[in-house]
């Protein structure tokens, strides 16, 4: 069995350990460094760019794809579910969860700009919490400090207390906070330092794994050792290569082909 994963930089790792505690099989995880972060980019690109990279991954064997990044499944699953025949899994924010258990109070969505301006957000919104005030902030800099936390280790604590206590999220009534972006799981603590040891984090990893192990639970087991590859579209340095072996993946491949966009 071979996944995919797809995302601009390392915040679908916190899906991939998910799906990896529960599903044995050769992964491949395609990291789009070249256009980080998508939350910044468009949806035509988005879905024209995320459409190279399935094509790629299909063509390399693999029999589902995790698109492991909110903007990206967001503004393209659709599209790609319309041009491929494996089943894609996608990550949306947890708004579901947040209402339930908010009962009735306010709760923020801390995603990419993206995300927030997004017609899918607002429509998960629409659905499950029409009455609720919900908070929307938009960041694409703690896609960044998620980066460098997750490859340097980097201290992010007072980036991240920066840009959150100038932000709606300390002002709100509720503390329930849905992480709208793969990356954030990675600044859990910074980001309850900031706001408030009781805090409620809400993604959508642990959920992400429990349905990719849902699909592929009649599908045949065959996993070759030490088959983990990462592959990036633009070239990693040193430090970051060492570091992929730290997170899990036995070789690293930097993008192939040509890149049409």
């Amino acid at each position: 069995m071979h996944i995919g994963f797809i995302d601009s930089g390392v915040g679908g790792l916190s899906v991939y350990q998910h799906v990896k505690l529960r599903v044995p099989a050769r992964y491949t995880y395609l990291m789009d460094n070249k256009y980080l972060p998508y939350g910044e980019k468009s949806e035509s690109f988005i879905q024209q760019r995320l459409l190279q990279l399935s094509a790629y991954l299909i063509e390399q064997g693999a029999e589902l794809i995790v698109i492991a990044c909110n903007t990206a499944t967001t503004q393209a699953v659709d599209y790609l579910r319309q041009h491929f025949s494996v089943p894609f899994v996608g990550v949306v924010p947890a708004i579901k969860p947040a209402a339930a258990l908010s009962k009735g109070m306010s709760f923020s969505v801390l995603a990419t700009p993206a995300t927030c301006n997004s017609d899918y957000l607002q429509g998960l919104i629409q659905q499950f919490a029409p009455t609720q005030t919900v908070i929307k902030v938009g960041s694409s800099e703690l896609v960044r400090l998620a980066e460098e936390k997750v490859w340097y280790c980097t201290d992010v604590r007072q980036q991240v207390a920066d840009i959150l206590t100038v932000s709606p999220i300390p002002d709100s009534a509720g503390h329930i906070v849905v992480l709208g972006c793969t990356h954030f799981p990675f600044l859990s603590a910074e980001i309850k330092a900031t706001l408030s040891e009781e805090t409620v984090l809400l993604d959508t990893g642990l959920a992400i794994g429990n349905r990719v192990a849902q699909l592929v639970a009649d599908w045949p087991v065959h996993i070759e050792r030490g088959s983990d590859t990462f592959i990036s579209t633009r070239e990693l340095i040193p430090t970051q290569v060492e570091r992929l072996a730290e997170l899990g993946f036995d070789q690293h491949l930097c993008w192939p082909m040509p890149l049409a966009i």
